[in-house]
């Protein structure tokens, strides 16, 4: 028999149909007999449910991955912020140095007497972080008393110990060292690795240094005004700044909180001035007596009395102590920022 496909939906019919059974389209037109031109539509549903298929398919391999990623995200995440944290509770427990800033001097020692029987001295200038920066000063017994020093020496602080090097300690050796921050005592130790062979003295040895308060630098218990530079200058620690000369006639020497004036002619202590607003050490280190950074215009007046001279619109203070004038001055909260002693006849 022969056959013909439905030109629409495809189905296998006799030759001689008129028109399809399956989806009643008509074939054959009846009055002049010749074929119906019927538009061809190609499948429609089944390539619409073969692109559904196709899309679910592609769906669910996506839905596949990101349900995968997804549950290693939380640990990932929790890696990720684990590092923060770690840093953050590293930070929280760093040690703080900053207590370590001040002067040390030997067991059983002050930075008075160390110039004149011999001694060492160490200044922490200051402390950034974990990093120490620091003078440190060997000074032989009498009668030379010869003097070798390490300044501005830094030092990285790890579980409070640190590592340096220097080159010259003022007698041309060079050589390593290493120092320990322990409670209430430093340990110092220097060792000589180039020696200058004609040197007389060196920086090298071990050493424990406390910091007592026999360590600050009382202007009034130790009488420098009058007194020869240079036999005390190594109580005052290391000079910050270079020496400025005054009228050709006086050199200002600039130490950390407090400036020297020494007459050029006799190399004698005219006058010594303290102001705290630029005191890297603690407001203790430097006083008067009881009186420093810490005090105010009444521990003044409890201290030294009715004053020789009332300047208070001025916003200072003078007495004068054995013939000498010694000044005070303060902010307008009446708190000390600033004393001078100053030899009679130097105005």
């Amino acid at each position: 028999m022969n056959t013909k496909f439905c030109p629409k939906c495809g189905k296998e019919l006799p030759v001689e149909s008129v028109f399809c059974p399956y989806c009643m389209t008509k074939l054959i037109d009846v009055n002049t007999g010749e074929p119906i031109k019927i538009k061809k539509y190609k499948y429609i549903l089944p390539i619409v449910i073969i692109a559904i298929v196709i899309m679910l398919a592609v769906a669910g391999i996506i839905m596949f991955f990101a349900f995968r990623d997804s549950g290693d995200k939380p640990n990932d995440s929790s890696r990720a912020t684990s590092a923060p944290t770690e840093i953050t509770t590293t930070e929280a427990v760093k040690a703080d140095y900053s207590s370590y800033i001040g002067l040390w001097c030997d067991k059983d020692s002050d930075i008075e007497n160390m110039t004149e029987n011999g001694g060492n001295l160490l200044e922490i200038i200051s402390v950034k972080d974990d990093v120490v920066r620091f003078t440190f000063t060997k000074t032989s017994t009498p009668a030379f008393n010869r003097i070798a020093r390490i300044s501005n020496v830094t030092s990285q602080i790890i579980d409070g110990t640190g590592t340096f090097t220097f080159d010259n300690d003022n007698w041309l050796n060079s050589g390593t060292g290493k120092i320990k921050l322990l409670d209430n005592e430093i340990y110092i130790e220097t060792n000589i690795t180039k020696r200058n062979d004609s040197a007389n003295w060196d920086i090298g040895g071990t050493f424990y240094l406390t910091k007592s308060d026999n360590s600050v630098i009382d202007f009034k218990n130790y009488d420098y005004l009058g007194a020869d530079f240079n036999e005390v200058k190594n109580n005052f620690g290391e000079e910050t700044e270079e020496v400025v000369s005054a009228s050709g006639k006086w050199d200002i020497h600039s130490y950390s909180g407090f400036n020297v004036t020494v007459l050029q002619e006799t190399n004698k202590i005219v006058s010594i001035t303290v102001e705290y607003s630029s005191n890297s050490l603690t407001k203790s280190n430097l006083c008067y007596g009881t009186l420093n950074g810490t005090s105010t215009y009444d521990d003044v007046y409890a201290e030294m009395g009715e004053p020789t001279y009332n300047s208070l619109s001025y916003g200072d203070v003078a007495y004068v102590v054995d013939g000498n004038y010694l000044s005070f001055g303060f902010d307008e909260n009446m708190n000390l920022t600033t004393f001078t002693l100053q030899l009679e006849n130097t105005h």
